[in-house]
């Protein structure tokens, strides 16, 4: 996970808080803000062989610039809105670089060719309740409307375990 900041996170939590509290989807903490660049599967006790090989892989690709211009949304089953962020050559470089090592390391990753990226600001997952089909088409327009001409960076890489709360960090890069 890249860990965004400047005007994208500092916008995109404002948008989370609002859109949570309209709702009533998330109670605090919220899930924080995230740019999922690869879905590795791989044993624990690998995790010091893991970090080994991409720490050298991710570091020329930070800080990371990131840019949003327009909101998305993911319909069911994640009824998901958020931040669409523009898949720069970098992005999709650093991605696809952290898929290839994983792999030659003999562990698995999903393919990300097709992958739309994104900031998730709400959606089912990790929620207090589900939002109805209603609500959720309806904060997908709301969002559509919002500024959303945004640039920030990330200056750092995450592995999580997919669980929240608590945020299960297992290591951290650059």
């Amino acid at each position: 996970m890249a860990i965004p900041g400047g005007d994208i996170a500092v916008k995109g939590k404002a948008l989370q808080e609002k859109y949570s509290r309209q709702y009533g989807i998330y109670r605090k903490p919220y899930p924080p803000l995230h740019l999922t660049v690869g879905i590795l599967y791989f044993p624990l006790n690998s995790l010091e062989q893991l970090h080994m090989v991409l720490e050298e892989v991710v570091r020329p690709f930070f800080p990371l610039h990131l840019k949003s211009t327009r909101a998305s949304c993911f319909p069911d089953p994640h009824r998901s809105i958020n931040l669409a962020l523009e898949p720069s050559a970098s992005l999709t470089k650093l991605s696809a670089k952290v898929i290839e090592a994983v792999n030659a390391a003999g562990f698995s990753a999903e393919s990300f060719e097709q992958w739309d990226y994104h900031l998730s600001l709400v959606n089912c997952y990790y929620a207090s309740r589900a939002w109805s089909e209603a609500e959720y088409r309806e904060a997908c327009r709301q969002l559509a409307k919002e500024n959303l001409c945004l640039e920030g960076y990330a200056r750092s890489l995450e592995l999580w375990v997919p669980d929240f709360p608590p945020l299960k960090v297992l290591a951290r890069f650059i």
